[in-house]
């Protein structure tokens, strides 16, 4: 995928995060066992839906602000 002002990236074959074109070896798992590489995939998945929860959270908190400003706009 190519990002604009980023350094070039594809995704690692056994761990799935992405890593510099230019590494031979992916930094991540690079000396991991299989299964550790499976929890470190499950680690990231994690964090990923933490981080997604928290912007949903944040989304509909700012949609009920909006949507008690535009009644109090065509109240008064």
């Amino acid at each position: 995928m190519f990002r604009f002002g980023l350094i070039r990236s594809k995704p690692c074959s056994r761990c799935g995060l992405e890593v510099n074109y230019l590494e031979p070896e992916c930094p991540h798992c690079k000396g991991l066992s299989d299964l550790q590489v499976v929890f470190l995939k499950k680690s990231h998945r994690d964090d990923l839906r933490n981080k997604n929860s928290d912007l949903i959270a944040v989304f509909w908190k700012l949609t009920l602000v909006a949507f008690f400003i535009t009644l109090l706009l065509f109240i008064f």
